[in-house]
């Protein structure tokens, strides 16, 4: 209840100051209606009260909807009334304190309300305005094709040339093939032969792809290599790449998704009216300062000293360095970035969409080299 009674205080208390329409009465006559009460010369009309217990939520009118409740609620109500007519008269209203609070508390009942309607009102988008945005931004709205593969990796190295590296991914194509038809022997093989440490740990799965020329990660050789084949469950003849050979089996695959202005004709409305929801609360503001003569002192407000205890300084530096401290220990290495991205991956499978443009922020340690992704 003690919340209550505060709460009513705060919207109750008003300054009565001087402007274009003159001196604000905080006691207004009203004998439209039944006196609830009346103190220090004034009635408080049922009126007055319901305008203010209307603008409760639902949740705080079922909490005093009984009659025992209702009666304590509509008492605190003009006790309020009450004790800002005594602050008053003992002169609350000359503490700058309180005076700053007030404006501020009528600065944001003003934005949430008459401001807000007035910019709901602007926010009309038309059906040009849509399409142009929709025909600039259009590869956003749509999904390339994607596949899934995994590969094996055959290096050439100081001891395999590059004749004897072909020869051997030829060998291990074959292999494959020929043991195509038992479950995870792909996997057994990339074990088995694989110089791609990161990927042969996960049986030589690389997850899901795009196209290189549509920005997938992969060197265009092994994305060439692996949108050529066919049907799910395809193996490549050797793929050269500048990481040796590679060869490819293919284990899924997403067809391209194209999106019509008719299917996200609503969420480009949306996005336009938050866009210039912001704008035109901008330009509103700039319009009041124009009308009132607005200036500001930036040296002034500059000089105004901000007097900070040591105990929170030192609490403020000390989450700046344990953020950091998180920072440097976030710094994943090629396996961690792969197996996040795999983790992406399949929750895209799984029709899970990660947030902002989907892709995986991370950054990569100095000496880790991502294979077979493109440079």
């Amino acid at each position: 209840m003690k919340k209550i009674l505060l709460f009513v205080c705060a919207v109750f208390v008003c300054v009565s100051c001087s402007c274009d329409k003159g001196n604000v009465n905080l006691y207004p006559e009203d004998n439209s209606g039944k006196t609830v009460a009346e103190f220090g010369g004034v009635k408080i009309s049922d009126k007055y009260v319901k305008t203010y217990v209307d603008s409760f939520n639902d949740y705080i009118k079922s909490r005093y909807n009984t009659p025992e409740r209702k009666e304590e609620l509509m008492s605190k109500i003009v006790e309020a009334e009450l004790v800002a007519m005594k602050a008053i008269k003992d002169g609350a209203l000359d503490d700058p304190l309180l005076l700053s609070q007030i404006k501020n508390t009528i600065a944001r009942y003003y934005s949430g309300t008459k401001l807000k309607t007035q910019i709901e009102e602007s926010l009309k988008i038309s059906e040009d305005e849509m399409k142009k945005y929709y025909e600039e931004k259009k590869d956003t709205f749509n999904t390339p094709e994607k596949v899934k593969a995994s590969h094996i990796l055959i290096k050439v190295t100081e001891g395999r040339d590059k004749e004897a590296a072909k020869k051997l991914a030829a060998k291990v194509a074959d292999e494959a093939r020929k043991a195509a038809k038992d479950m995870g022997s792909f996997a057994k093989l990339a074990e088995k032969y694989s110089e791609d440490e990161g990927s042969k740990k996960r049986g030589g799965d690389l997850g899901y792809f795009e196209r290189t020329e549509e920005g997938g990660k992969m060197v265009k050789e092994f994305s060439d290599g692996a949108f050529a084949l066919k049907e799910v469950g395809d193996i490549s003849d050797p793929v050269e790449s500048e990481y040796g050979f590679h060869v490819i089996k293919l284990t899924g695959r997403k067809e391209k998704i194209e999106r019509s202005f008719e299917d996200v004709k609503n969420s480009i409305e949306n996005t336009l009216k938050t866009e210039k929801r912001k704008t035109s609360f901008e330009d509103i503001v700039d319009g009041i300062k124009k009308e009132l003569g607005y200036k500001f002192n930036k040296d002034a407000a500059m000089a105004i000293e901000i007097s900070v205890s040591q105990s929170a300084k030192d609490a403020s530096d000390n989450f700046d360095k344990s953020q950091k401290l998180k920072l440097k220990d976030h710094l994943l290495s090629a396996d961690q970035i792969k197996k996040l991205k795999q983790q992406q991956q399949e929750m895209e499978k799984n029709g899970v969409k990660p947030e902002g443009n989907g892709n995986i922020k991370i950054q990569l340690n100095n000496n880790d080299k991502k294979v077979p992704d493109k440079q």
